[in-house]
C-alpha cells in the first residue's frame, strides 16, 4: 500500500494522476461498489447514467484535489486566491472572541481549509482527525496537515486535548464531522435516510458555550471556494437531536448541490442495502 501511494504522490506532483481516473475508477474494485451504493442510498430518483456520471467526476474530482493539496503546501501564496463566501460569519465569531469549532465534512478540498483560515485571519487552529492505518502513509499526511499553527489532535485521545486547544490555547477547533458513527446514543437524523449522526460537535458546543460554524471549501467553475454558512450557539431552547440535525442538513444541501464533491468512498451507511442496487 505504501509503494502503490508514493507512486500516486509522485504523479500527482506532476499534475498527472487526475489524468488517469478512468482507468483507476475502472480498476478500482474495493471502493467504487461502496460509492455506487452510497449513491443509490442518497439519490434514489437520479437515473442509472446520472449517478454513474456522478460516480466518475468524483473519482477526477478527489484525485484532483490531491494533486492540489500538494500545490498548496508547495506554494502557500496561492491560498490567497481563493474566494470566499459567507465571511461574515467567521469575522463576527472572531470578534465574539468566544470558542469556534468549524464544522466540515468530507467534502470538496478539506485539506486546505486549515491553511487557509491560519493564513488569512492569523488564527491558529486544532484539528480532530482520524490516524491512517499504514504508519508511514500517516506519517506524510501528518506532515501535510500540520505545523506550528495547526494542531493536530489524535481522534482516539481524551476530550482533555480537545478542550484545551478551544479554551486554553483559543484555537479555532475543525471538526469532520459526517462519517458513520458507532456511538449507541447518537440521535438518528435524516441524512438522506434516517441513520445516526455523530454528536460530538453538540455535545462540545453545549459544554463550552462554543459558536458553530459550519464551512466547506470546494471547486466552482475551475476554482477554490471556502463558503462559511450561518453560524449557531447551542442554547436552552436546543436538544442535543435537534443541533446535530442542523449540522446534518448544513452538510447534506452542500452535497445535493455539489454531489460529486463529495467523498463517497466512506461505507457512510455500512448496514444499509440500496433498495435497487442496479449500478
Amino acid at each position: 500500500m505504501y509503494y502503490l501511494f508514493r507512486i500516486f504522490y509522485a504523479l500527482a506532483s506532476i499534475k498527472m494522476l487526475s489524468k488517469l481516473w478512468w482507468i483507476i475508477y475502472h480498476l478500482d474494485f474495493f471502493r467504487k461498489p461502496i460509492v455506487l451504493k452510497n449513491l443509490n442510498i442518497a439519490f434514489p430518483e437520479k437515473s442509472k447514467k446520472e449517478k454513474t456520471k456522478i460516480a466518475k467526476n468524483t473519482y477526477k474530482n478527489f484525485l484532483t484535489f490531491f494533486e492540489d493539496t500538494i500545490e498548496f503546501k508547495k506554494n502557500p501564496k496561492k491560498l490567497d486566491e481563493i474566494e470566499v463566501i459567507g465571511e461574515e460569519y467567521i469575522l463576527n465569531a472572531l470578534k465574539s472572541e468566544k470558542p469556534i469549532i468549524l464544522v466540515t465534512a468530507h467534502f470538496g478540498n478539506w485539506e486546505i481549509s486549515p491553511k487557509f483560515i491560519v493564513r488569512r485571519y492569523k488564527k491558529p487552529m486544532a484539528v480532530i482527525m482520524r490516524e491512517i492505518e499504514n504508519p508511514k502513509i500517516n506519517k506524510f499526511f501528518k506532515r501535510i496537515r500540520g505545523n506550528e499553527d495547526i494542531k493536530l489532535i489524535n481522534k482516539k485521545r481524551s476530550s482533555r486535548e480537545i478542550i484545551k486547544s478551544l479554551l486554553r490555547e483559543k484555537r479555532i477547533l475543525g471538526v469532520l464531522i459526517d462519517q458513520r458513527t458507532v456511538n449507541k446514543d447518537a440521535p438518528k437524523v435524516d441524512f438522506f435516510i434516517p441513520t445516526k449522526f455523530n454528536p460530538a460537535v453538540s455535545k462540545l458546543a453545549k459544554t463550552t458555550k462554543a459558536i458553530v460554524i459550519p464551512g466547506f471549501s470546494y471547486k466552482k467553475n475551475g476554482k477554490y471556494v471556502i463558503e462559511f454558512k450561518p453560524s449557531k450557539e447551542f442554547k436552552n431552547t436546543n436538544t442535543i437531536e435537534s443541533f446535530t440535525k442542523w449540522q446534518a442538513d448544513v452538510i447534506k444541501d452542500m452535497i445535493k448541490n455539489h454531489p460529486d464533491q463529495y467523498y463517497w468512498f466512506h461505507n457512510r451507511w455500512k448496514n444499509k442495502v440500496s433498495p435497487k442496487p442496479h449500478l
